[in-house]
This record gives C-alpha cells, sequence and structure tokens, in this order.
C-alpha cells in the first residue's frame, strides 16, 4: 500500500516535470529571436505547482530547470562545459523557485487568513503577485545567465524587460489552466483555490464557443499578416481590438473556456511572430497579450459582482424563512403605492394580522415547527392574494398586507376569506389548527404608512381582547 501511494506521487511529479519541460520546448521553438519568445509558459507551471503543492514542488523545478539548460545549449550548440551548464542550471532554478514559490506562498497566506478570501480581491492579489514575482524572476535569471557567462553583461539590460513580461504573460496565461489540471490530481490541495473561480455561467454548447475563438483567431492572423506586409505602419497596434473577441468570450461562455481562449490567443500569437519575424513589434504583442489577460481576469470578476449584488437585492427585499417581503421594502412599496393610488383616485387599504398563541406553538412544539408555520401560513395567504397585492413580514409572527384598489369593505371580505382558509387548514405537526387575527383600515388622503399601521395595530390588538380568530373591524 505504501509504495503503491508513494510510486503515484512520484508519478504525479515525473507528469508535471515532463508539462514544465515540454511548455519550455514549445516556447523555444517559438522563439523570434535567441532567449526571446512572447511568452514563458513554464513560468505559468511553476507558479501553479507552487500554489498548489507549496515547497513540495521544488524538485520538478529543479530538474526541470537542469535540464531545459543542457537541452538549449545543445540546441545553440554554446559547447559549454558540464560545470557551467550545472552551475547555471542551478542558479536559474534557484531564482525561479524563491521568485514564484515566494508569490504562491504570500497569495496562500493571505487568502487563508480569510480576510481576502472573496474572487475579486483574489484576482486583483494575484495579477499584482505575478508581476512582482515574474520581474525578480526576470532580472535575476538574466544576472544568472551573465554570471555564468551564457550571456554577456551588457546583455542584461536589455533582455530582462521581454523576459518578465514573457514570464508574466506565461503565469497569467498558463497558472489558472495548470491550476485547473492539477485540481484533478490534488483535489484537496487545489480546493481552496478552486472553489473561488468557479464559473457563474452554464456551459454553452460548444459550437458557440468555436465560432467565437475562429473569428478571434482570424482577426489575429489577419492583423499580423498585415503587419508583416507594412512592417513600417502602425498596423500592428490592431492587435488591440482583439480585446473585443476575448471579452465576447468572457462575458458569455466559462472561465475554463475563458482561459482556453487566452492560451490559443497566445500561442498563435507567438508562432505568427516567429514565422513572419515580426520581432520588431514583439513588445507590442507582449502587451496586447497581457493586457487580455488582465481584461479576462477583471471582466470574470464582474458577474460575480453582479450575483453579489443580486444576492444582497434578494436579502435586502426577501424574508429569508417565509420568502415574503421584508419589513423595509413591504414599507417602501407601501409608500409608493400610496402615493400611486392618490394621483389615480384609487381606494387602497392595509392589513395587519399575526398567527393566535404563536408563542405557546413554539414553546410546546419547539421553534423549528413554528418556522414551519410561519412559512405554511404566508404561502396559503399568497396563494389567496392578487397579484398586485403585497404580503411583507413585520416581525416575528406578524404580517401585513398591502391591497390596492380594494377600499374597507372589500378589504375586509378579502382579510375574512384568508382567515377562514387558515383555519381550515390542516398541519400534521399541531394537535389544533392554526388561527389568525386581523386589523383592517382604508388609508386615507391624509394618512402616512406610520398614521395607517398604527390604526390597523389598534384594530388587529382589539381583535385579540375579543377572542382572536377574527376580523376587526368586521364585515357589516
Amino acid at each position: 500500500m505504501f509504495v503503491s501511494k508513494w510510486f503515484g506521487a512520484i508519478s504525479k511529479l515525473v507528469l508535471i516535470t515532463l508539462a514544465w519541460v515540454v511548455l519550455w520546448r514549445a516556447a523555444a521553438l517559438m522563439e523570434y529571436a535567441p532567449h526571446a519568445s512572447i511568452w514563458f509558459p513554464p513560468s505559468g507551471v511553476t507558479y501553479a505547482i507552487f500554489l498548489i503543492l507549496g515547497w513540495r514542488s521544488i524538485p520538478v523545478v529543479l530538474a526541470a530547470s537542469v535540464c531545459t539548460t543542457f537541452w538549449e545549449d545543445s540546441i545553440y550548440q554554446g559547447q559549454q562545459s558540464f560545470s557551467t551548464l550545472l552551475l547555471t542550471g542551478l542558479l536559474f532554478a534557484t531564482v525561479h523557485c524563491f521568485s514564484y514559490w515566494g508569490g504562491a506562498a504570500i497569495l496562500r497566506k493571505i487568502s487563508h487568513t480569510g480576510k481576502i478570501y472573496r474572487i475579486p480581491y483574489l484576482i486583483l492579489l494575484f495579477l499584482i503577485i505575478a508581476a512582482s514575482s515574474s520581474l525578480v524572476a526576470a532580472i535575476g535569471g538574466a544576472n544568472s545567465l551573465a554570471i555564468t557567462g551564457i550571456i554577456a553583461s551588457d546583455e542584461v539590460m536589455s533582455i530582462w524587460g521581454p523576459w518578465w513580461v514573457g514570464d508574466l504573460v506565461g503565469v497569467v496565461v498558463i497558472a489558472p489552466i495548470m491550476v485547473g489540471i492539477l485540481s484533478k490530481f490534488y483535489p484537496e490541495q487545489s480546493q481552496w483555490l478552486v472553489e473561488n473561480f468557479t464559473s457563474v455561467y452554464e456551459q454553452s454548447p460548444i459550437q458557440n464557443y468555436i465560432y467565437k475563438q475562429a473569428i478571434a483567431i482570424v482577426l489575429l492572423v489577419l492583423i499580423s499578416v498585415l503587419v508583416a506586409i507594412y512592417p513600417s505602419s502602425s498596423i500592428v497596434f490592431c492587435v488591440f481590438f482583439l480585446g473585443i473577441a476575448q471579452m465576447w468570450i468572457v462575458f458569455t461562455e466559462s472561465a475554463a473556456r475563458a482561459f482556453l481562449s487566452l492560451a490559443l490567443l497566445s500561442t498563435t500569437t507567438a508562432i505568427l511572430v516567429s514565422w513572419l519575424q515580426l520581432g520588431n513589434h514583439a513588445m507590442v504583442y507582449q502587451f496586447t497579450i497581457s493586457l487580455l489577460a488582465a481584461n479576462t481576469y477583471f471582466g470574470l470578476w464582474v458577474p460575480h459582482i453582479l450575483i453579489d449584488n443580486r444576492n444582497l437585492r434578494v436579502l435586502a427585499e426577501r424574508d429569508v424563512l417565509t420568502g415574503t417581503q421584508t419589513r423595509q421594502f413591504f414599507i417602501k412599496n407601501v409608500k409608493n403605492e400610496i402615493n400611486r393610488c392618490r394621483i389615480l383616485n384609487q381606494p387602497l387599504s392595509l392589513a395587519l394580522f399575526d398567527i393566535d398563541g404563536f408563542k405557546q406553538i413554539n414553546d410546546t412544539f419547539g421553534h423549528t415547527i413554528g418556522d414551519k408555520v410561519l412559512t405554511v401560513v404566508s404561502q396559503h395567504v399568497g396563494k389567496e392574494i392578487r397579484p398586485a397585492d403585497l404580503i411583507g413580514r413585520f416581525g416575528g409572527d406578524e404580517f401585513m398586507l398591502l391591497l390596492p384598489g380594494d377600499d374597507l369593505s372589500q378589504a375586509i371580505q378579502a382579510a375574512e376569506r384568508i382567515r377562514v382558509r387558515i383555519e381550515t387548514m390542516k398541519f400534521p405537526s399541531l394537535d389544533k389548527n392554526i388561527t389568525c387575527s386581523f386589523g383592517i383600515v382604508e388609508i386615507q388622503a391624509n394618512d402616512t404608512f406610520v398614521s395607517a399601521f398604527e390604526r390597523a395595530d389598534n384594530f388587529l390588538l382589539q381583535a385579540k381582547k375579543k377572542g382572536k380568530n377574527q376580523v376587526n373591524p368586521p364585515l357589516q
């Protein structure tokens, strides 16, 4: 059993190492100049594994870095000594690990405090840390190559900028995809991160996504071909229009597809820059992908904000237990309705009712049964009233009804109908029927909500004193 678990753990790490090396080779194939590519996908892998596994993934990055250093020397035929290449690989791995492990550790630490555990803050924090970590990795990586003689010292200043942006693009594009993949292998370790990026959209048909993605890629290809034909023009800045196509995907597709689109556009961009020899415009393309990535992240933020606002609105407007209007929302609607009925010269009535002996129900049968009684009563009342009528919970077992278009006589009839309906209602958990008492008033021209409510409350108190289970004033 132990050997099997150990073998499984090692196998996963080997696969991650291979993924790092394969992505490094892909980036090398897309270079537009030696040591210069539009993006560096392995940085995203590094950041993702440090987010999920922490310091335990250091051997993965160490092995991959040393391996690719020797491979790179064979590609460029540098003919460096074994010791030089080993030292270069170890120095690069040290800087690379320090940069991205530090950033990932900060993100994990802050998110686990519970103070910043919402997607908007995680997105902003992720982008800031990604930019900082990739900057440290670029400066440190360039200097490590200079220290071991792989590049000249005066080359450091010319390559750290493109290196930084390339690493940054790799992190913001590849890291979320790798987190999604690694979450399948390490569900417990990744739960804290994956659950914050759960899509708020339903998965739409794949054909729709393919159509949108094809438009974005065709647009990118057309612009790049024009840039190759007219290299001295400003056509290259048209790549910023890719933001429209990408945001179309972000706002209509799942988060996974949005990140996949970002990866496809980044890969296509790197290939086009290399094949069409657009190295002179490389920084424009790099910043375009960076902006697309930032817009994608913040675009994913918007739906969550909208849903949070909608949920807050529901909490403000609807009673959690009964589903009726909250006290504040009901009062607001009453005030609006008073003004409307006065303008239209229509009658308007207010009813206040509560459940007879509700405290005894709570004391005898418990609050769970009491809550069920409140829910069932409000549901039955909701079925009896008209669509234009309003029901709200004032507090405890007290409810309010607003009856637009009803004068006092009509309101009393409506209340009596509701009272009878509740009285005849069967409730299996109770050994007696539920009854309600009502206080009814017609809102007059000089009434405010407060004055109308006070009169209805007085009528309700009188109904209680007269024996409960009645409408007051009674129907004449």
